[in-house]
């Protein structure tokens, strides 16, 4: 069974900086959270350890409601 802790890990930790790019020493990398996010999905999918596990959130759409 794959163990993808590390990878969860880091993902998240880019996630909740929430910065689009960052640069050090003159090398600037850029982040597409979106693509982050399937990625973060698909590997806690394969990780025995989020198996079985929700979401921590969600989001409900009540504009429209009655």
């Amino acid at each position: 069974m794959p163990d993808h802790s590390e990878r969860i890990e880091a993902i998240q930790s880019i996630l909740r900086a929430g910065a689009k790019s960052v640069t050090v020493d003159g090398v600037t990398v850029q982040y597409d959270f979106a693509s982050l996010r399937k990625e973060l999905r698909d590997l806690m999918a394969d990780d025995p350890a989020y198996v079985g596990r929700r979401p921590r959130l969600s989001s409900i759409n009540i504009s429209r409601a009655f």
